[in-house]
């Protein structure tokens, strides 16, 4: 863009401080650029770009209270308020990792670090108005999806080696993709890759082969991509999604949480791995994400019910496995109960959900007097519609819950035993409730629990203990109620503690013996065994006491 052509252009500034404010409208004064709106706040921000468009948005990432520079972003993204040729650059005094890595996870058009001199605010958007004059037309075409003269448009100013032949390609190989000229798309980023190890074209590569069904070679590229650069967020991304289109849980929970280790401000990823830990029955870790998630949350556009509900629901799980591990939980869970009314429309349905939920989070803080009565109040709920809520198996599942974690086992069965017959052949509806059965009924985890039992009983018949042990284990994170598969689990640890005693296996065996006598009662086929487990266990403790 020539310098004269700057006083057409539409500006605004975005700090909570006047004094930044002003140093930055006299800097773009001196470039040229006339016409600059201001605002104090993410809020005032959102206004102004709700009813205007703008050619620069210069931001301040730490806007003080309410939203920050990246949830700025995120809100004119996903409400779509202003269109893509508009450049969003973030400035930050920021050094902290999390704070940059969220910058460069969220792809602003430019990232400036305080403090910022005229000289080198214009040259870089001297840089950034040069490029946009050269692809506002492809992105026009793109926009009217006329995704032919798009592509001829790229692959011409590539030919010529124009100077924004880098961000064509990239461009390109997208367009490629987007309709599904897989082979073309590789070609194009494959040609990049001959010149240039760049992380961009191997998830591009990686991208193409997922959507031709080869996994494998797909998550090879993305292994590629990750030792190019292994702040390659993307490639995490796509690691996640082959995982979850494959339902291979625990490695989509083992990639999540790379990812949220390097960009720990991504409310997305966190409530993803909340969701993804949770269904593997990992409930610290789901209970660590759901925390983050609300917190994150607070002013952002992707907040959700379910991360309020999840953190209560990870909470309440920790808390059967271990009341102590729970317990810097259990505020946070009951606090983020107690905000959804204003920050959510609770329907009926939510309205119950939340109030079993806080009768489970009560009886974990030991106030029995309170849980006993939101569980009332949630039947009470419950039958002003109770058509509807007998529809609900979701809730019927949390009134299972409720009503074991308060003691009242027989009313639970008869509600699981209702159930049963309810949905009986349906077996969707049947995995759904072996979420609280201590042995699967449908089909599918009847013949999964068939299998893992199988293998680790072979392994422990072997003597590989520690192969049974991370097989009795792993089954537990599916089947967490199956008191079979946890006595195997203490039988494996018993026998490798007998040859190699190490305190971890110890505490894992006690662990899971105590969370056993939560559940079994004296009339149950696996009691004696259970008690003989007890004793085995006892007599290692003492014999391990004795010689030390």
């Amino acid at each position: 863009m020539a310098d004269g052509e700057y006083h057409k252009l539409q500006a605004l500034i975005v700090d909570d401080f006047d004094s930044f404010r002003v140093t930055v409208s006299k800097m773009l004064l001196e470039i040229g650029i006339e016409a600059i709106d201001s605002a104090v706040n993410g809020a005032d921000a959102l206004r102004h770009c709700k009813s205007k468009s703008y050619d620069l948005i210069l931001c301040d990432h730490n806007l003080g209270k309410g939203k920050t520079g990246q949830q700025v972003l995120e809100d004119l993204r996903y409400f779509g308020y202003q269109n893509r040729h508009t450049l969003f650059v973030l400035i930050s005094a920021e050094s902290s990792k999390s704070i940059i890595m969220a910058a460069y996870d969220y792809e602003p058009d430019a990232y400036l670090t305080k403090p910022v001199t005229t000289r080198t605010l214009q040259q870089r958007l001297t840089r950034l108005f040069a490029q946009r004059a050269v692809m506002t037309p492809i992105y026009r075409m793109i926009e009217a999806e006329d995704f032919a003269s798009a592509i001829a448009a790229c692959q011409k100013h590539i030919a010529s080696t124009g100077r924004y032949a880098n961000h064509c390609q990239k461009l390109l190989g997208q367009l490629y993709l987007q309709i599904g000229e897989y082979h073309k798309a590789e070609q194009v980023y494959r040609d990049v890759l001959e010149l240039r190890q760049l992380d961009w074209a191997q998830v591009g590569i990686a991208r193409a082969k997922k959507a031709q069904g080869e996994y494998l070679a797909a998550q090879q590229w993305l292994d590629e991509a990750v030792a190019t650069n292994p702040l390659c967020m993307k490639a995490y991304d796509l690691q996640a999604e082959i995982f979850h289109e494959q339902q291979r849980n625990h490695e989509l929970q083992s990639v999540l949480q790379q990812a949220v280790e390097i960009s720990p401000l991504s409310i997305l990823r966190q409530q993803y791995l909340g969701d993804t830990a949770l269904l593997n029955n990992d409930s610290l870790t789901a209970t660590q994400a759901y925390r983050r998630a609300v917190r994150l949350g607070e002013n952002s556009c992707y907040d959700r019910a379910e991360n309020y509900t999840g953190l209560a629901r990870a909470t309440i799980a920790l808390h059967k496995q271990s009341p102590i591990k729970a317990k810097p939980f259990l505020r946070d869970a009951q606090k983020a109960l107690s905000e959804l009314d204003q920050r959510f429309n609770k329907s009926l349905n939510t309205k119950t959900e939340v109030q079993l939920l806080e009768a489970q989070l009560f009886n974990c803080n030991g106030e029995r007097k309170k849980a006993e009565e939101y569980l009332q109040l949630a039947r009470t709920e419950m039958l002003k519609d109770d058509e509807q809520d007998n529809e609900n198996l979701d809730i019927q599942i949390e009134l299972v819950r409720a009503l074991f974690a308060l003691g009242k086992r027989a009313a639970g069965d008869t509600l699981v035993e209702s159930l049963l017959q309810r949905y009986k052949g349906r077996e969707d509806e049947l995995q759904k409730l072996d979420r609280v059965l201590e042995e699967p009924v449908s089909e599918k985890n009847r013949s999964l629990v068939v299998a893992i039992n199988k293998k680790g009983i072979t392994f422990y018949k072997q003597n590989n203990f520690d192969a049974a042990i991370e097989c009795f284990d792993n089954a537990l994170q599916t089947f967490p109620n199956h008191i079979g598969i946890r006595l195997n689990l203490v039988q494996a640890l018993a026998d490798k503690l007998k040859l190699e005693f190490t305190a971890s296996d110890l505490k894992l065996a006690r662990d899971t013996l105590d969370y056993i006598e939560t559940m079994i009662t004296q009339a149950h086929d696996q009691h004696r065994r259970y008690l003989q487990l007890q004793d085995t266990l006892r007599r290692l403790e003492a014999s391990r006491q004795n010689r030390e």
